[in-house]
């Protein structure tokens, strides 16, 4: 993605998130926002660090920040200049927000007939609700994923968000997808996704198992409605996770664990197993309580079966930073020193921290635009 420029009206989560990834990837992304406040995750905390969002450090690095307000003329100007020299226009903001402004795709396709627009929306298109605005949360209520998330008697949140980071992973890879077809063709492309479809993929299993067979797909903890074992399980200090995902799985495990003959009754099949599930947990449980959960998992393990620990987060976050894998790092003034999971595209080394509200806006506009008359930065929107 070296030279690819993305101009980044997103906010919150979807957007900034396939930004950030496309910056790994190597290109340059610059972030328009709105003063006086910017992206709305700018004050989203506690926790924040050096007065600054965690949040908003989280999916913004990388990327340059300028300010716009889009009901003055001259920085709507400056902005559809920037636009003209965009390969990639990206918002998720309400519908008709920036065609309000006269950047809406219509109106800068225009001006660059190769320019790839994408639109994040809450909803999909032609619906009833179009228009209307969407939340992580909601999404998860509506398509039924809460539905089936924790215990049978309280739906549960996902504890990240799922489908707004699922939809950033998808917008990076139709924006790919518009590029390399603008190569062959010569002309951009609008693309739309919204949270709802997003949503609705990953509730492809659970839907089928609706439609084709009015089967429940209920809440039911760590289990897995169609696999046993699955799940947790209590052991003398950390509780494990176990799943033997075939039949061969499940008669080595029950060798392990003394009982051979479990491989060749009722539980020798899956089905018969998923069907006395509750049984099959107890008997399991009983065992994995005599040690210590990092016991199970070294000779689970040393027998080839899939074993892990339930760590608190604590624990899994000293962990990752204290292992040997790459990561990704910045050190500056504004942030101090912040330490980053890899990515996909970039998998360690240094990046730079998620930018102060409008700090590039001279920088931007002197490289993008190539002005080059030594105005200085004074703050106003646009930064010029």
């Amino acid at each position: 993605m070296q030279g690819i420029r993305i101009l980044d009206f997103t906010q919150v989560l979807s957007g900034p998130f396939a930004t950030m990834l496309l910056s790994d990837a190597g290109a340059d992304v610059v972030k328009v926002e709105r003063p006086p406040q910017g992206d709305i995750t700018r004050q989203w905390g506690p926790p924040f660090l050096c007065g600054k969002s965690i949040y908003f450090a989280a999916f913004n690095r990388g990327k340059k920040s300028i300010t716009a307000d889009f009901r003055n003329s001259h920085d709507r100007d400056v902005v559809r200049q920037l636009a003209a020299r965009a390969d990639v226009v990206i918002e998720n903001l309400r519908p008709g927000t920036l065609e309000r402004f006269g950047l809406g795709y219509l109106d800068l396709k225009s001006e660059c007939s190769r320019l790839v627009y994408v639109s994040i929306r809450g909803y999909r298109e032609n619906s009833p609700r179009a228009r209307d605005p969407a939340l992580e949360v909601v999404l998860e209520g509506e398509s039924g994923l809460m539905a089936i998330t924790g215990n049978p008697d309280q739906p549960a949140r996902q504890g990240i968000a799922v489908i707004d980071m699922m939809t950033g992973a998808l917008a990076v890879a139709k924006i790919m997808e518009a590029l390399y077809a603008r190569e062959r063709r010569g002309q951009g492309d609008h693309v739309v996704l919204s949270l709802e479809e997003t949503a609705q993929l990953l509730m492809t299993h659970p839907y089928l198992m609706h439609t084709a067979t009015q089967s429940p797909y209920p809440a039911a903890g760590t289990t897995h409605p169609s696999i046993a074992p699955y799940e947790h399980f209590a052991t003398a200090d950390t509780p494990i996770i176990v799943g033997a995902v075939n039949d061969a799985e499940f008669a080595r495990l029950s060798q392990l664990l003394g009982h051979p003959e479990w491989a060749r009754g009722p539980w020798s099949s899956n089905a018969g197993r998923v069907a006395d599930r509750l049984k099959l947990h107890a008997a399991l449980e009983a065992i994995f309580r005599t040690e210590p959960g990092p016991v199970w998992v070294d000779r689970l393990g040393q027998a080839k079966l899939v074993v892990g620990l339930v760590r608190p987060l604590a624990d899994a976050a000293e962990a990752w930073r204290n292992d040997d894998l790459p990561k990704l790092s910045s050190h500056d003034n504004r942030w101090g020193s912040l330490v980053y999971p890899a990515s996909p595209w970039k998998k360690a080394g240094l990046v730079t921290s998620a930018p102060d509200l409008g700090e590039d806006g001279l920088e931007v506009v002197s490289r993008w635009l190539e002005k080059r008359d030594g105005r200085k930065d004074t703050g106003s929107p646009a930064g010029v």
